[in-house]
């Protein structure tokens, strides 16, 4: 049973007079929740006030794939449907996480509570305002989680990459190094002259300053033929893996003629492996070069679109620049769903005065949902364009479409034609807010089967 003095923990009921909290007590009904006893599930009935009078009561929520927790309600809160609330049925569902007293009170008493007790009327206005806020600002947050976790994974796919090819090209160029001071010291064994040393090695700096020809399977395949033969007819131990290294490197028979054509025949095996080794080592260097660049190319990009170590202030911004900034943030998607990118940038466009990350969040909504719209093997278009006194970008998506009676509500808060789960509504909402207001711009969206185009327009100039 409950007393108006249990009511007293509850701060907005601590003011009220006793025949107030007695009318409270009175119509609440009392209820105990053991640890996994839900007073109410998503999607139930909402019904009923619950004030928390012992324990603590945890609200969870569906967002993400997975539960997640919306808020705490400790003894003395307030949770449920309240009055004047537009909530039929609940969101969420709640969790005792100790044994739990609540006071439940029906929603058909609020109207006789509101006119016994009118003052009550404006702290529960007052607490469903918190509320609201509350949930607005966790739903943001939750937009922004979920698109953050998207980045962090396409980023570690895009870094692994680079990473693990430098590790391996790291293990096998130590290995090769391992093999070289052997080879050496029998090259010093045969006496050869120091002309023909270096012409071996002016054969592989030649192979290190100048690119080979890409070259097709089949003539691939050839030239390794003819390279074998050549090392098998002078004895050279594991000639289909010498001969690899030498096509991808360019080397041709005749230049090996050309090194080893006054080099006695029992030092030729040796030449030519020493010759094989530091050329491959060569090569192993400019991959992990190659690698630990496209790791420095991947982490300016970050900078670029997370707008690092400059102001949270306007400046002239290069749409062009952050654009592609978020295509290597997204590149994992693109490549997971095979999705093809063309670019048809206005090379004489201006800058526009922008907040830099704010619109590269912009560009990460559009684009990553013109990813989820698209079947696999799709093409996203990217359009930079001067339209007046504007900038227009187009995002062009080859996906399925929005129906025509969804286009006027795309931009709604909360409004989302994702399933359960799988975002808050608040994307496009975000967008919508970024552009016109911080950067006093327009956006729109062109819709039809096949063709979905989101037009941003931006003021042209640096101030």
């Amino acid at each position: 049973m409950i007393t108006p003095s249990d009511l007293l923990i509850v701060p907005i009921f601590a003011g009220l007079t006793e025949a107030d909290r007695q009318w409270l007590a009175e119509h609440m009904s009392e209820r105990w929740l053991d640890v996994g006893e839900a007073p109410f599930e998503s999607g139930a009935a909402a019904e009923f006030m619950f004030v928390i009078l012992e324990g603590a009561l945890q609200i969870l929520t569906f967002q993400g794939g997975a539960w997640r927790v919306f808020d705490t309600f400790r003894a003395g809160r307030i949770t449920g449907v309240l009055p004047y609330s537009r909530m039929t049925h609940f969101a969420g569902r709640a969790n005792p996480i100790e044994r739990t007293r609540v006071g439940q009170l029906p929603r058909s008493d609020f109207r006789e509570m509101l006119y016994r007790i009118p003052d009550l009327g404006q702290h529960l206005i007052a607490l469903m305002s918190d509320r609201v806020r509350s949930s607005s600002w966790n739903d943001q947050q939750q937009e922004k989680m979920l698109a953050l976790g998207k980045l962090a994974a396409g980023l570690a796919h895009e870094i692994n990459n680079p990473a693990a090819a430098v590790n391996r090209a790291a293990a096998t160029l130590q290995e090769r190094l391992q093999q070289l001071p052997p080879l050496v010291a029998r090259l010093a064994r045969h006496g050869l002259s120091e002309s023909l040393i270096h012409a071996a090695d002016g054969l592989r700096q030649r192979c290190t300053v100048e690119a080979a020809p890409p070259l097709s399977a089949l003539d691939r395949g050839a030239r390794e033929d003819a390279i074998a033969d050549w090392l098998d007819d002078r004895r050279v131990p594991e000639s289909w893996l010498l001969a690899a290294t030498f096509v991808e490197a360019g080397i041709a028979p005749a230049d090996l003629d050309a090194v080893t054509r006054e080099v006695p025949d029992e030092a030729v095996p040796d030449l030519v492996l020493w010759l094989e080794g530091t050329v491959a080592a060569d090569r192993l260097l400019d991959d992990i070069r190659q690698a630990s660049r496209r790791v420095s190319e991947i982490v300016g990009s970050v900078k670029v679109y997370t707008h690092m170590d400059r102001a949270p202030e306007r400046e002239p911004v290069d749409l062009r620049q952050g654009i592609e900034s978020t295509l290597t943030m997204l590149g994992h998607e693109l490549r997971e769903k095979q999705i093809q990118v063309e670019r048809d940038y206005d090379a004489g466009l201006g800058p526009v005065s922008a907040y830099a990350g704010e619109l590269n969040q912009v560009w990460t909504n559009l684009i990553d949902n013109a990813i989820d719209a698209m079947a696999p093997g799709g093409t996203l278009r990217i359009v930079t364009r001067r339209q007046g006194p504007f900038a227009q970008v187009l995002v062009i998506d080859d996906g399925k479409g929005i129906p025509e009676e969804l286009q006027s509500r795309i931009f709604e808060p909360f409004f989302t034609t994702k399933g359960v789960g799988e975002g808050t509504g608040l994307g496009l909402d975000i967008v919508h807010r970024i552009v016109t207001v911080q950067h006093d711009g327009a956006i729109r969206v062109e819709s039809k089967p096949g063709r979905t185009a989101f037009v941003v327009e931006l003021p042209l100039g640096a101030g």
